[in-house]
């Protein structure tokens, strides 16, 4: 990068780390983003959707489309306060590095900077579907940094990338009675813990390889973890009546988490006959997948200018709503190493700028 633009990127990467806001609230952040791009580049149009926002050169509609996408929410560290704790300013800064290199050159495509809200919950790349009705995109690209991994170093893979993953809110509601009578009641806390007892192998299938859980076979990595679960209150002359538990379902591939929320919501559906069930769902994200074709002509293109990469062996098992792209275009996510550091989402981690400039650069390989 050109010294001068990258003085100007970390600089405005450290003003949106100290102005974090969480998903579905970045009113200031995306404020501080658009008077960024008017401030400092003349020749792109901003689109400012209210909820989210895109730039580019003027559309041509005889040339392809390729969309770049960072992402822009804050997450909550320990003491329950917003913090950049998984990257996204740097995302943000790194996106608009692009834009400030590639200001003044020429492309064979029309490029889309597409800064998207909400990652953190799933629900910010859906709300970015009107860009692609309104576009026809090619392809679209898209990043995240990744700690512990070799620092500048573009780590890749085809097919499955990160994991598909839903959220699950199941309350059940029985017949409150008095704890010396609790057989004149319905307390869920036995459905519940049989059922948290059932699920135990899921918790510990933590590898990519196919195996078999009850009836069901999975090809690859799928699991449940528990997050939360409560019955009753601190009152000990009361058998209660109501009680929840709270799961994230995990699979590398979609249709296997499908397998597991039939598996979920056929195991509380028959409670009914004892219990109200009520069942809510949360955060859902779509299996993170690169397109393999794609993949091996990016990769072959950043390797001969002279860029230094890595395949991952297996995929990442967190979710990325980068995923949801996958519906409207051949889609490539990667990471880029920050090296030994504190984990994402740790109360102690920060965005290293010293990997803005590679992240840059691939991007403009991609581009050219």
């Amino acid at each position: 990068m050109k010294q001068e633009n990258l003085e100007k990127i970390i600089a405005f990467r450290h003003v949106l780390h100290e102005h974090p806001e969480i998903s579905n609230h970045e009113v200031y952040t995306r404020k501080l983003i658009k008077e960024f791009i008017l401030n400092h580049m003349k020749s792109y149009l901003v689109f400012d959707e209210k909820d989210w926002l895109y730039c580019m050169k003027p559309y041509r509609p005889e040339k392809k489309t390729i969309v770049f996408r960072a992402d822009h929410d804050a997450i909550m560290n320990s003491l329950n306060t917003p913090f950049h704790g998984c990257g996204h300013d740097g995302h943000t800064a790194i996106l608009l590095g692009v834009m400030l290199e590639e200001e003044m050159e020429e492309s064979e495509y029309n490029i889309i900077y597409l800064f998207q809200p909400a990652e953190e919950n799933g629900s910010g790349a859906a709300i970015c579907k009107p860009l692609f009705e309104k576009y026809h995109v090619d392809k679209i690209f898209g990043l995240h940094n990744m700690p512990n991994l070799r620092k500048n170093v573009i780590y890749y893979r085809p097919e499955t990338v990160m994991c598909a993953s839903v959220g699950y809110r199941i309350a059940l509601t029985g017949v409150q009675s008095h704890a010396s009578e609790p057989e004149k009641g319905r307390n869920p806390v036995y459905a519940l813990s049989a059922f948290a007892k059932a699920i135990e192998p899921l918790a510990k299938q933590t590898g990519f390889q196919p195996f078999t859980f009850e009836n069901y076979h999975f090809s690859s990595l799928a699991m449940i973890t528990i997050i939360h679960m409560n019955v009753g209150s601190l009152n000990f002359g009361i058998s209660p009546a109501n009680g929840e538990i709270c799961l994230t379902l995990r699979a590398a591939k979609e249709n296997e988490l499908a397998v597991l929320e039939d598996y979920v919501r056929s195991y509380f559906e028959g409670l009914k006959e004892e219990f109200e069930v009520s069942i809510e769902e949360f955060d859902r994200f779509d299996e993170n997948y690169a397109d393999p074709s794609l993949v091996e002509k990016i990769v072959m293109k950043l390797k001969t200018a002279g860029l230094e990469l890595e395949e991952l062996s297996e995929p990442i098992r967190a979710s990325e709503d980068f995923g949801y792209y996958k519906r409207f275009a051949p889609s490539m996510f990667v990471f880029v190493g920050m090296g030994t550091c504190p984990s994402l989402h740790h109360d102690s981690y920060v965005f290293d700028d010293e990997i803005i400039p590679t992240a840059v650069h691939m991007f403009q390989v991609v581009i050219r």
